[in-house]
Formats: structure tokens, C-alpha cells, sequence
């Protein structure tokens, strides 16, 4: 059986009348050398897709339901339209029929029963389709998903506006096509594989809201071997993120992430826009980003396995997250607020674990340990709250949430990892999902305007040693990391612009999922970005009234020196994995070289951390 990768035509067409549930719906026409108004076909009807085989039509043909008046995908549109894929391939639509010129072979057509809106068929034949929808101004990536392994028949439950499940598609194919973007070819991005030679994927819907509430849907990919997918680190794990909730021109995400590597976050996912195009089907606009995964170019700490019972092992790698969501695979516990603080809504701390996946036991009670002594500590105003959290990293990760004024930080989308052995703390970081920015206030503090229950950052706002080090970094990152946003924010949209208006074209009427909404207008992209900036520009304003007026300064403030608060100690029930240490290194002249707690080399020890130093035969435990 030949593969559909096929030539295809769109055609759009409105239903004369809504049926409760989808109808069986038949083509009528010349598909075996003679037209016959008894000649019919039933379309199959799976996943909401209609689909039919032909192996050759011409001339006139009509698809209704079996009375033909009911469902009429010909009555509404005009009397006569004509539709090309090549100059040598046209399809016309004459009052209530279809025309077929010339005659077609292993033809398939395929649509979404939308008596309620738009319903967009696609008429494939045989050979390789040009996709109409593209705007051209950005790379392509290309994925078709198939319904086994011979990948003869396409699964178009991956494009319906009804999926919901995050269920792997394990037959799947993906290349991705520079395009001659040139601004990212400059960035060392390139081609992967071609429509000739694909390479093997995995796809699967992800996200929570965003993921039902949406016909466009953001999607994890997981790729047969590793790539450096335009220019982004070299992994076989990345997402496609639809963003079809963000009215701020697409850059919720882009501010945030942008901030964060200036700010200097341990590590903030990298993201490029690129055009969509699934099982043949333009899908418009998204951007491939960078998967929060515990890798060396990621999140660099010890990988942790799942179920782990080691004492030595079990304090870390860890990567959790502040959730919105109960789930299974979680801690939850009451959120304890200081004494003092009245915050608009107080909600439980759920606390997913991400990396491992399935804890053990000993698992679980340490970092069920280590968020009760957190919480504790962030609820009595305890300056013990920096024995667990790095100090610095949360006042970064602060800074950037309250600059972009984003109302679900600490509540969901919030992570935090931890490093293996004695001597580490948590981090907040890495940024993700900015998808509430610009929701809050630019006269006020986002986490006393919010309907989420944004969970400990009020607490650690009376804390003194936070706010101290909030003042100096502010002082630091304002005149010397800021500058250049704004002319990023400009150079990006004027990227992204027309594939924009290319999206809004693709996704204007097309209907919803049950209860959802249609995706977010960006096509008049100008005025979004300005919306932005003066956002940016208040904000900045009322935090300079709070945090300290850098403008006033002569020249730039330096960089704080990174706190040096020792970590807790761990728990008796947990071993730190060093052996051999022995008290003192001052014996040797042989030259030091330093390792981390986990036995990885370390180039430039930082400030405050906790370091094996090797020389010669002489092992010793250093504090920088």
C-alpha cells in the first residue's frame, strides 16, 4: 500500500444545518469511469475525522449526508471556486456539486464534521504535498503520525480538536526544513532530515489546560536520537508549545525566559519559533523549546533513578514542581504563611516530583523532610529557610516573576531541583510556562493581586535577609544585565510577524473543543508588543520606587557576593556518597583540582559552596 504522503487541497466549507451527533456522510459521483447518481460511498468516521479512499474520480461529485439536503458541504459556499494545488490539478465547486476536470487516481479525502463553523476538507493524490498556509518567513517541521508500524495510513486523531489523552504516538516521523531563514541559519541553526529520509519520532499532547481548552495543541516530542534542533542544546527531548492562550503577541514566554538568562538563572529553557505542519496539515505558529529535563546542557546535577534505595544516592538529583493540580505522584501539605501577612489566597502546596518519576520510600520521606522544614521555616519568617533554599537563586527567580507581573508564579509551573550530597540546597529554577504574565498589576506586587494561590513568596517578602538581597541584586541586574531587552523583544516579533498573520489565518472560526476557547489573535502584532513594553515601562517605575531607584546610580552596582548560609545537614537516614575524605590538604604542593560533592570536575568553585579538593593522594573537604 502506497504511503499518503500526498499532495493536498484545503477547501473550507460551512454546513447548512447542525446535527445532535455526527451524521454518516457519502460522496456521490463519477469515481468509476461513469457518473451515477446511485453510485455512493460512506465515509469512515473515527476520532471525528471523516475519511474515504477513491482510486480515481472525475468529473462532478457531491458529499452530503444519505439525503443529501441534511449536511450540504457544498450549499453555503460560492457558486463557483476553484481550487489549485498545481497548475495541472484543479478542483471546482459549481453551485451545489464539485467538478473534477481531469481525472485523479488514489485519491483521499478527509474532514471534521463542524456544522457550527468551518469544516476543512483535504483532498490528497498521489505524490508529495505543498502545503498551503505557510507564511515562508520561518523554518518548517514536518510530522507525520501514522496508525502502525508499516506507516501506510495517517492517524489524524493527533490533529483533532478533540484530543486529550498524553498518550504517546510511537509511529511517527519528523524532519525539519530551514526554509532559508537566514536570521537563524546565522545562529548556527539547520536542516534535519528531509520529506525523503525522515527521522523517527515520538509525539504526544501535553500541558493541562492548554491542552483541552485548545484545537491547537502544544505537543512533547521525543526524538529517535539526539539533535541540536535550531541551534537549541543537543537532546532528543523537546516541546512544541502552541501558546494559544497568549494575546501579548506571543512573548509571555519570551520575556521571562529572556530575563532569566540575563538575570543568570542556574539554567532557563532555550526556545525558537517555527511553523507546524502535522500528517499534512498546516498548524500554524509554535515555538520548539528546550524540555525541562536533568541533563548536562540542562539542568546539570546527578540523575537520580526512579525508586532508588540507596542512602548514598537518595538526596539527590531532584527536579519537582509546584503544582496547581492534585495528583498521585505528590506531597501536599497545609502552606504556612508568616505572621503578619494576609496574602489574597492561601492553597495547599503540592509538591510534584518530575525527576525521578516513581519514588522509594527513603525518597519520599526526604523530600517530604525537606519541604516540611521549608514550609515551616518560610511560615515563622526564619532565616533557617536559607539552610534549604539558595538564597540568591530565589531572589533571582523573583525578580523575573515580579518584573513580568506573572499571578500563577509559585503556584503552578514552579520548579526547584536539587543537587546530590551534604552541603546542597534547593534552586528555584528553571522558568517555564510564563502563561499568566502581564495578568497582574504595574502599580503593585503581582502576589497581592491574584486569584492563584501564589504559595510562600508573600512570606519570603517580610523576610529580611530576602529583602536585603532582593535591594542588591535588583541594583546589580538593572544596570548591568536589563539593557537589551527591549531591543530583543523588537527583533523578535519582527521575526515572528507573519507567521502570525499566518496562524490567525489557519485558526480564525475554526471551532473549539467542548467548553474551550479559540486561539488567541496575534495577527495585528504591533500593538501587542507595545502593550508589552509599556507594561515593562510601569512596572519598572513602581519596582524603582520599591526596591531602589538604579537610575539615581553613578555607574553600575557590582554583583552580590552570593550568600554563604551552610546547608542543613542531612538527615541521619541519608548518607552524603563521599568516602575517604581526610582532614587536611595543606601537606602537598601538588597542584589542587576541586570537585563537587557528586565527583564532578569543577573549573571555578563557587562562592559559598561546598567543594572536594584534590592533591596528589590528599582528599579534603573545602568550603569556598
Amino acid at each position: 500500500m502506497k504511503k499518503l504522503l500526498l499532495p493536498f487541497i484545503s477547501v473550507l466549507m460551512t454546513a447548512a444545518s447542525a446535527a445532535a451527533e455526527d451524521p454518516a456522510i457519502y460522496l456521490r459521483g463519477d469515481v468509476s469511469g461513469g457518473w451515477s447518481v446511485n453510485e455512493t460511498f460512506r465515509f469512515n468516521l473515527e476520532n471525528g475525522v471523516y475519511t474515504l479512499h477513491v482510486d480515481h474520480i472525475q468529473g462532478e461529485f457531491k458529499i452530503a449526508t444519505e439525503d443529501w439536503v441534511t449536511v450540504d458541504y457544498g450549499a453555503a459556499s460560492p457558486a463557483e471556486q476553484t481550487i489549485s494545488s498545481s497548475t495541472s490539478l484543479t478542483l471546482q465547486r459549481e453551485g451545489l456539486n464539485f467538478n473534477c476536470p481531469q481525472p485523479l487516481e488514489d485519491v483521499t479525502f478527509s474532514f471534521t464534521n463542524n456544522p457550527d463553523g468551518n469544516s476543512r476538507m483535504t483532498v490528497t493524490v498521489g505524490g508529495q504535498p505543498p502545503v498551503t498556509g505557510i507564511s515562508g518567513t520561518l523554518p518548517v517541521l514536518y510530522i507525520n503520525v501514522y496508525t502502525d508500524e508499516t506507516k501506510t495510513v495517517l492517524d489524524n486523531e493527533i490533529i483533532s480538536k478533540d484530543l486529550d489523552h498524553k498518550n504517546y504516538f510511537s509511529n511517527a516521523e519528523y524532519w525539519l526544513d530551514l526554509n532559508g531563514c537566514q536570521w537563524m541559519e546565522a545562529e548556527g541553526a539547520k536542516s534535519i532530515g528531509s520529506a525523503e529520509a525522515p527521522l523517527p519520532l515520538e509525539i504526544k499532547a501535553r500541558g493541562n489546560w492548554t491542552r483541552i481548552g485548545f484545537s491547537k495543541k502544544p505537543f512533547k516530542l521525543k526524538l529517535g536520537s539526539k539533535e541540536k534542533m535550531l541551534g537549541l542544546t543537543k537532546s532528543k527531548h523537546f516541546a512544541i508549545l502552541a501558546h494559544a492562550d497568549d494575546n501579548y503577541g506571543y512573548l509571555r514566554n519570551f520575556t521571562g525566559f529572556n530575563l532569566g538568562r540575563r538575570i543568570g538563572l542556574p539554567w532557563t529553557p532555550g526556545q525558537q519559533p517555527v511553523e507546524v505542519v502535522i500528517n499534512g496539515d498546516y498548524r500554524g505558529l509554535y515555538f520548539l523549546t528546550e524540555s525541562i529535563r536533568i541533563e548536562k546542557d540542562r539542568i546539570n546535577i546527578a540523575e537520580l533513578d526512579d525508586n532508588a534505595t540507596d542512602p548514598a544516592l537518595a538526596s539527590g538529583g531532584y527536579l519537582v514542581e509546584l503544582d496547581n493540580y492534585d495528583g498521585d505522584n505528590q506531597i501536599r501539605m497545609a502552606e504556612k504563611v508568616a505572621p503578619g501577612v494576609n496574602p489574597p489566597v492561601v492553597d495547599m502546596l503540592r509538591v510534584t516530583w518530575d525527576t525521578p518519576e516513581e519514588y522509594s520510600d527513603i525518597q519520599k520521606r526526604f523530600v517530604t523532610d525537606q519541604f516540611t522544614a521549608m514550609n515551616n521555616a518560610v511560615g515563622a519568617n526564619s532565616d533557617d529557610t536559607w539552610s534549604y533554599l539558595d538564597l540568591d537563586d530565589a531572589v533571582r527567580y523573583y525578580i523575573v516573576e515580579e518584573i513580568i507581573s506573572h499571578v500563577e508564579a509559585y503556584h503552578g509551573s514552579t520548579y526547584l531541583f536539587r543537587d546530590r550530597g551534604e552541603g546542597q540546597k534547593w534552586h528555584f529554577s528553571p522558568l517555564w510556562d510564563c502563561g499568566n504574565a502581564f495578568n497582574g498589576p504595574t502599580d503593585g506586587f503581582f502576589y497581592n493581586n491574584t486569584s492563584f494561590g501564589a504559595t510562600w513568596i508573600p512570606s519570603m517578602r517580610v523576610n529580611a535577609r530576602f529583602n536585603d538581597k532582593l535591594a542588591e541584586t535588583w541594583m546589580w541586574f538593572m544596570t548591568n544585565g536589563y539593557d537589551g531587552l527591549t531591543a530583543d523583544i523588537e527583533t523578535y516579533v519582527d521575526h515572528i510577524a507573519e507567521a502570525a498573520k499566518a496562524d490567525r489565518r489557519r485558526w480564525q472560526g475554526q471551532p473549539t473543543p467542548a467548553g474551550g476557547q479559540p486561539v488567541a489573535d496575534n495577527s495585528d502584532i504591533q500593538p501587542r508588543k507595545e502593550a508589552v513594553l509599556n507594561h515593562l515601562e510601569r512596572k519598572l517605575a513602581f519596582l524603582r520606587s520599591q526596591f531602589g531607584d538604579y537610575t539615581a546610580l553613578t555607574a553600575p552596582a557590582d554583583e552580590p557576593v552570593r550568600d554563604a548560609t551552610p546547608a542543613a545537614p542531612l538527615p541521619d537516614y541519608i548518607e552524603s556518597g563521599v568516602e575517604d575524605v581526610s582532614a587536611d590538604c595543606a601537606d602537598t604542593d601538588a597542584p589542587a583540582e576541586y570537585f563537587d560533592i557528586t565527583g564532578r570536575r569543577v573549573t571555578k568553585p563557587a562562592p559559598g559552596s561546598v567543594i572536594i579538593e584534590r592533591r596528589g593522594s590528599s582528599v579534603c573537604k573545602v568550603r569556598f
